[in-house]
C-alpha cells in the first residue's frame, strides 16, 4: 500500500519540477514553429556576422559600439557548432526564452502560491511581446533569463536557507549579466536599492550583498572604462526617440497584454479597482486617502483616453501639468507600499522589479532617451507576475471569473507569428531582379543595412574567414557586383561619374532616419530629370523604397 507521505513527495515533486518543464517545453513547441517566417533583420545579421570573427576581434570591434561581448561570443561557439542559418541563428533565443518561463514558475511557486505560479507562466506563454524576441537572434532573451535567475538567486540569498554554491551561482550570473548588455547595471542598482529599504530588518544580509557586489565589478573593472564612454556619448542623444508625453508609457504597457485595446483596457480598469481597494484598505488619513483616490481616478482616465475617445476635447499629454501628477500617483503609491507593514519584503522586491527601473528610464528618457520596448525586456517577468499576483488577491468571487477573462484575452490575441517588418528576402529578390540584362550600380543607405542585403544577396559574401578583417571582404565582394554602401548623394555621385552604368538602383532603407542630409534622392531625382531616363520605384513591406533610374543611350 502506498503511504500518505510518499504520494506527498510525489505531489511536491510534480509542482516543483515537473510542471515547470512542461511550461517549458509549451514554450518551445509555440516559439519554434514559425522562427524563420520574419527576414533576418534589424541587428541580427550584425551580430551574426561578428560572431564569425575570434573572441580578440568581437570584445575589439563591439567596445567601440552599443553593443557589450557575451552574446556573440555565445553565437562564435554555437555557429561554429551549428552553422549561421536563420534557424540555427535564432534557436538560443528561443531557448533563453522558453528557459525564463521556468523561474518566473519557481519564483512564484517558492515565494508566492501555486496558482499566481501558473497565471503568470500562462501570461508569459501567450505574450506576442516575449514571441517577438525570441524570433530575434539579439541578445534580449538571454539579457532576460541572466536578469530572472539573478532575480531568483537574489530573493534566496536575502533568507537564511541558502549554500556557498547558491552564492558562486548567483555572483557568477551577475558577472554574466553585466556583459550581455548595459542596461544590466539597472538589475544590481535595483537589488542594492531593495536591500537600502529593508537596512534596518536586514542589516546582516545587506553587508553580506555589498561584498558579493564588490567582488562582481572587479570582474567587471575591464569594462567600466568603456561603459562611461557610452554613457558620456548617449548624454547627447541616442537612435532612440526622446519621451515628450506618456504616450510611450501606455504603448509599452499595450504591448505587454498583446496590443489588445480591450485587453488594455480591462487591465487598466482592474487595475484601478485594486489600487482603490488598496488605497481605501492602507491609507488611514482620510485627507489622503480622498485626495489619492482622486489622483488615482484622473490617471485612469488620462490613460483610457490615449486610446480611446473619452473625452470630447484634446487632450495635451506633453504638458506637466499631466505628466507630473499621473508620475507622482505612482509614485506615492510605491512608496507607500514599500513602507507597509503589511506586506512581505516577496511582494516589495517584485513590484520594485517592476517600477524602479521602468520609472527611472521612462523619466530619465526626456533627457537622456532609452524608453524603447527591447531595452525594457529584463523587468518585463515582473509585471505578468505583478499581475497574476493582484488577480490572486481579489475576492474568491471574482478570483474565477477574473482569471479566465485576462487568461482568455491573452490566449486570442496571441499570434504564433512574430513580424519584424523587415521583409528583407523579398527586397533582395527584386534588386535582383532590376540588376538583370542590365549594367547596374546598387547603392544602399544606410550603409549598416549592408549585413542584412548580403545575408540574403549570397550568403558567401556574408561569411567571414578567419584571416579576414571585419567588413573588408563583405564590402570587397559587395562591391565586385557593384552593389555599394554609402551614407549620402557625395558618394553617389563619385561612383557614378567615374563608371560607365547604364541603371541606377536606389535602395532606400530608411536612410533618412539614418543620415537625415544623405540628400540622396532629391539629387538622383534632379540629376536625372533632363536626361531620357526611365524611372520606377517600388514600396517593399517594412521601411524599404527601391528606386531605379534605366538611362536610355
Amino acid at each position: 500500500m502506498i503511504s500518505i507521505q510518499k504520494i506527498g513527495k510525489n505531489k511536491s515533486a510534480f509542482y516543483t519540477y515537473i510542471i515547470p518543464v512542461i511550461l517549458v517545453v509549451i514554450n518551445l513547441i509555440l516559439k519554434i514553429r514559425y522562427v524563420n517566417y520574419p527576414s533576418l533583420a534589424l541587428d541580427e545579421p550584425f551580430s551574426l556576422y561578428y560572431s564569425q570573427f575570434s573572441i580578440k576581434t568581437i570584445i575589439s570591434q563591439l567596445s567601440l559600439g552599443n553593443n557589450t561581448p557575451l552574446y556573440e561570443i555565445f553565437l562564435h561557439y554555437w555557429t561554429g557548432i551549428f552553422g549561421i542559418s536563420e534557424f540555427s541563428a535564432r534557436l538560443p533565443s528561443i531557448i533563453f526564452s522558453s528557459l525564463t518561463v521556468y523561474f518566473i514558475y519557481k519564483i512564484c511557486y517558492k515565494y508566492f502560491n501555486f496558482k499566481v505560479a501558473i497565471i503568470a507562466s500562462i501570461f508569459f506563454t501567450f505574450s506576442n511581446y516575449q514571441l517577438f524576441f525570441a524570433h530575434e537572434a539579439r541578445v534580449y532573451p538571454l539579457f532576460m533569463l541572466l536578469t530572472i535567475i539573478s532575480m531568483y538567486q537574489y530573493i534566496k540569498l536575502i533568507y537564511i536557507e541558502h549554500s556557498k554554491i547558491d552564492i558562486i551561482i548567483y555572483i557568477s550570473i551577475c558577472v554574466l549579466l553585466l556583459y550581455s548588455h548595459f542596461f544590466s547595471l539597472f538589475v544590481l542598482f535595483l537589488q542594492f536599492t531593495i536591500l537600502s529599504f529593508f537596512y534596518r530588518s536586514k542589516k546582516k544580509e545587506f553587508w553580506k550583498f555589498v561584498k558579493y557586489f564588490g567582488v562582481i565589478f572587479v570582474f567587471y573593472l575591464p569594462y567600466i572604462g568603456i561603459i562611461l564612454n557610452r554613457f558620456l556619448d548617449s548624454s547627447n542623444g541616442t537612435w532612440v526617440e526622446s519621451v515628450k508625453d506618456l504616450r510611450p508609457l501606455h504603448t509599452f504597457l499595450g504591448i505587454l497584454v498583446n496590443n489588445s485595446h480591450l485587453g488594455y483596457t480591462v487591465f487598466l480598469v482592474f487595475f484601478w479597482l485594486f489600487s482603490q481597494h488598496y488605497i481605501v484598505k492602507y491609507f488611514t488619513n482620510k485627507y489622503a486617502q480622498i485626495s489619492v483616490i482622486i489622483l488615482s481616478s484622473i490617471t485612469i482616465l488620462l490613460s483610457l483616453s490615449i486610446r480611446l475617445p473619452i473625452f470630447p476635447f484634446e487632450i495635451n499629454f506633453s504638458s506637466p501639468l499631466i505628466i507630473i501628477p499621473f508620475l507622482a500617483f505612482y509614485l506615492i503609491l510605491f512608496i507607500h507600499f514599500q513602507l507597509n507593514k503589511n506586506f512581505s519584503i516577496n511582494y516589495k522586491i517584485v513590484v520594485s522589479w517592476f517600477f524602479i527601473p521602468g520609472f527611472i528610464m521612462f523619466v530619465t528618457s526626456f533627457f537622456i532617451p532609452m524608453f524603447i520596448d527591447r531595452y525594457l525586456i529584463y523587468f518585463t517577468p515582473a509585471f505578468f507576475i505583478i499581475t497574476s499576483i493582484a488577480l490572486c488577491k481579489v475576492d474568491r468571487k471574482y478570483f474565477i471569473s477574473l482569471s479566465i477573462l485576462t487568461i482568455t484575452l491573452m490566449v486570442v490575441t496571441f499570434s504564433p507569428l512574430s513580424n519584424n517588418e523587415r521583409d528583407v528576402k523579398t527586397l533582395v529578390k527584386n534588386v535582383k531582379e532590376m540588376q538583370k540584362n542590365s549594367k547596374s550600380a546598387v547603392f544602399i543607405c544606410p550603409d549598416y543595412f549592408g549585413y542584412n542585403f548580403a545575408y540574403y544577396y549570397n550568403i558567401n559574401y556574408f561569411k567571414a574567414l578567419p584571416e579576414s578583417k571585419p567588413d573588408v571582404d563583405l564590402l570587397n565582394s559587395l562591391k565586385s557586383d557593384n552593389i555599394f554602401l554609402v551614407k549620402n548623394f557625395k558618394s553617389v555621385d563619385s561612383i557614378f561619374k567615374s563608371n560607365n552604368f547604364n541603371k541606377i538602383i536606389y535602395l532606400d532603407a530608411a536612410a533618412d532616419f539614418a543620415y537625415s542630409n544623405n540628400n540622396i534622392k532629391t539629387n538622383l531625382n534632379k540629376l536625372f530629370k533632363y536626361k531620357s531616363t526611365t524611372i520606377d520605384s517600388l514600396n517593399v513591406p517594412g521601411i524599404f523604397n527601391i528606386y531605379s533610374y534605366k538611362i536610355q543611350k
